[in-house]
């Protein structure tokens, strides 16, 4: 049998991380729009994928749940934001 503190220790690392990656792509994702140069929304589209790809670890790991939901939906937004942009 697992631990509880353990699993709620794992969760919380999974979302933490899975938090960071969706606000360094959001960082991104704001300077490509402030200045939409071929270097920023390159690293923008970088950013985007490397959180997709966290997203993808964190559905694996611990399956659909509310907090990834919505961090999920944060990363589709600053998608949106950036494909405006061409």
């Amino acid at each position: 049998m697992e631990d509880h503190t353990q699993m709620s220790w794992k969760e919380d690392t999974i979302i933490g991380q899975l938090t960071n990656s969706i606000e360094n792509a959001s960082m991104a994702v704001g300077q490509a729009l402030t200045n939409p140069s071929e270097q920023f929304i390159h690293q923008a589209h970088e950013m985007l994928e490397r959180a997709d790809r966290a997203v993808e670890n964190a559905l694996k790991n611990q399956g659909q749940s509310d907090p990834i939901s919505s961090l999920q939906d944060q990363l589709n937004q600053q998608k949106e934001k950036l494909n405006r942009l061409h």
